[in-house]
This record gives C-alpha cells, structure tokens and sequence, in this order.
C-alpha cells in the first residue's frame, strides 16, 4: 500500500508533485519558499529577542500551532505564531535606508533638458543616470552637485553638448 498523501495548508504554493517510486514528494515555488523562510527567521529572531527557553518556545508552537518544531508549521500555523508573538512584545526591527540614494524629481523648468539629456544617455547604449553624474563632476570640479539634476541651466546645457559629442564619437543616434 502507498503511504498516505500529505496534506498541505493554503498559501503554500505547490507547483506541483513529482512521482518518486509511489510516493509523493511536493516541491513549493520560490516565492513561496521565500516568504516562509522569511517568516521562520522571523519566528526564530523572536524566540531570541523574547529569551523564551526551548520548552517555552515549543509549547507555544504547541498552543499556536499544534506543531513541535517551527519547520512543520504551515502558512496559517506560521501567520498564528507571528501575530501571537507580536501581542506578546516582539517587535520587527527595519534595517536602515535602502542600498543606494533615489533619483531626485527635477523642477519643471528643466525638465525639458533633463529629458533630452537621459534620451542621450539611451542613444549612448543605454548609460545609466550615473554615468551623466560623472560627466558633470569631471566638467564642473567642486561645484557639481552630487545628481545632475541638481545642476543649473547653464551647467545642462554645458552637460547636454558634452553628450552630443559622446554621441557623435561613438557613431550613436541623435535627434
């Protein structure tokens, strides 16, 4: 006889059950894997910040989820858990900041340059912000601001020409 089929809770994500010598073994999709890993660490990181010993921890595992071990909760065992260890004092701690600064929203009186200097930078095999930032510190030293969005109407128009002749160097389209 086979062994019986495991039964999984909504919210999992099954992709689908592969047939392995009459057993049944299901394989999550990555978005799903990641969202519980994510919610293990969490799990985990409260069990720590809360100092539950290992017999607190798994009776509430117990009580929230009629499970031993975090790794056998399912999406709603998991969720339980969480929402009953944030009533109970653990608190999510957000990292600081993001990896890298956001693009600053120009004025509308030099929007018109800023977007003649981007499509320069596509013509330019597609050069990222970044690299018109260089340009503009290479031209204007200690008074480039750090975005070229920050510059004044002189330093684009200055910017802007400096790209057109990129432009022309390289063979790329221009208008």
């Amino acid at each position: 006889m086979a062994p019986a089929a495991r039964v999984r809770g909504a919210g999992e994500g099954l992709v689908g059950r592969t047939h392995r010598r009459g057993a049944e073994a299901w394989r999550m999709s990555k978005l799903a894997r990641d969202h519980r890993n994510s919610d293990l660490a969490k799990i985990h990181l409260a069990k720590k910040q809360l100092a539950m010993s290992d017999e607190d921890y798994r009776d509430m595992l117990w009580t929230q989820g009629r499970v031993r071990s975090s790794k056998d909760l399912d999406h709603v065992g998991r969720a339980n858990v969480l929402e009953y260890l944030k009533k109970i004092g653990f608190k999510t701690i957000a990292k600081p900041g993001g990896k890298r600064p956001r693009r600053p929203v120009p004025p509308a009186d030099k929007l018109k340059l800023i977007r003649r200097i981007r499509a320069q930078l596509i013509s330019l095999d597609r050069k990222p912000d970044t690299y018109a930032d260089g340009i503009a510190k290479q031209m204007f030293g200690e008074q480039a601001p750090d975005f070229y969005e920050w510059c004044n109407h002189d330093q684009l128009h200055r910017l802007s020409a400096a790209l057109g002749v990129q432009q022309r160097r390289e063979g790329a389209a221009t208008q």
